[in-house]
């Protein structure tokens, strides 16, 4: 069973006392959810309660991160899965024949944007649009996008103003910041 940590559950008390629509930013592997720190304020500004959960023994600092990089290195996708289920729903996404499966024709699915940066060999284009083309049979809008000139750190390599633009331009078009 998932356990919320302090700082999670603070994040979650303020998106609730704000008013305002959550946006969940799920950080990858070896890097925490303060990597997210730019978009969240990004989000933030724009009238989002952003929320950057924590994976399994995050480290509360980048320098503890350094200290202790074992903690890093020895996650699994099992303790990960465990503890967020859009970890099982990404993996899913990316392996055929996990355990984890998504459910692609969901119609409680929101809308989803795939972003891929253009010169990402960690997940090329041939992966993030084989997602695509199985999200795309969902009823809820699917889009990708292809971000020029981006690796497959796009999300906070120089340029991550105008991906969070790109992010934030498409979730105004389908949610709100303050729910009516």
């Amino acid at each position: 069973m998932a356990s919320i940590s302090e700082r999670e559950s603070r994040e979650i008390e303020a998106a609730n006392a704000s008013g305002t629509t959550p946006v969940v930013f799920v950080h990858g592997l070896w890097l925490l959810p303060s990597s997210w720190d730019r978009w969240a304020d990004f989000f933030n500004q724009a009238g989002y309660a952003p929320l950057t959960p924590d994976w399994p023994d995050d480290p509360e600092t980048v320098e503890a991160a350094r200290a202790n990089p074992d903690v890093l290195a020895k996650k699994t996708l099992k303790q990960i899965a465990d503890h967020t289920a859009l970890a099982q729903m990404g993996n899913a996404n990316l392996n055929p024949w996990t355990e984890s499966k998504v459910d692609t024709k969901n119609p409680e699915r929101g809308p989803l944007l795939i972003l891929d940066g253009e010169k990402d060999h960690t997940v090329p284009w041939a992966i993030a649009n084989a997602a695509y083309k199985r999200q795309k049979r969902n009823p809820s809008v699917t889009e990708i996008k292809k971000m020029p000139n981006r690796g497959h750190s796009l999300t906070i390599d120089h340029g991550w103003q105008e991906v969070a633009q790109t992010a934030l331009d498409f979730v105004k078009r389908f949610v709100p910041a303050k729910p009516s």
